[in-house]
């Protein structure tokens, strides 16, 4: 037993020798063997193609011309007076619902869900397809979302009011009247 005990340290002693011994080595490891990719050749080039696509892209849509209005008149309000698109959902929110509701309590909800969906979700993996409550919950309030400014940007007409003769094929009334 003694000897035993004996070699193991001796051993132990041995190895923490060498530890402190060895020097860095003298050969470079041979990375053909690993799954990498070296980023230059390969990333920097797609993202260069992908940036040139992009640019193209712009300048291509430059020269289509916006649907603007005519000038500006500050004395005549335009009815409705649509707010911008990324406010669109929220204002059609408010034409629904009172504006405690639609203004504090929905958009308050939104965010403490949001703030909330990674404790409702703890599942640690990184892949989408075993995210399944996560990916549902942002589906739903992407679409929710999408809806809410569609609705705001093609179907509300003169007067706030809906309008679906551009989507049935009949014209615009304004309440029964026409516009």
């Amino acid at each position: 037993m003694a000897t035993e005990a004996r070699d193991r340290i001796a051993a132990r002693d041995r190895i923490a020798a060498q530890r402190r011994t060895v020097d860095a080595p003298s050969s470079v490891r041979d990375d053909s063997d690993d799954e990498m990719i070296v980023s230059f050749p390969e990333f920097i080039f797609k993202e260069f193609i992908a940036s040139v696509a992009m640019t193209v892209f712009l300048i291509i849509v430059s020269f289509i011309p916006a649907p603007l209005l005519g000038q500006a008149n500050p004395g005549v309000t335009p009815n409705p007076s649509k707010a911008p698109w990324y406010f669109l959902g929220l204002q059609e929110l408010l034409s629904r619902f009172p504006p405690l509701m639609a203004g504090v309590a929905f958009p308050t909800f939104v965010i403490v869900l949001m703030i909330l969906v990674p404790f409702l979700d703890r599942n640690p993996s990184r892949r989408p397809s075993e995210r399944k409550v996560a990916i549902i919950l942002f589906a739903l309030y992407m679409v929710i979302v999408v809806a809410l400014v569609l609705i705001g940007v093609f179907f509300r007409g003169h007067e706030f009011i809906w309008n679906w003769g551009w989507v049935l094929g009949s014209p615009q009334s304004c309440g029964g009247a026409a516009c």
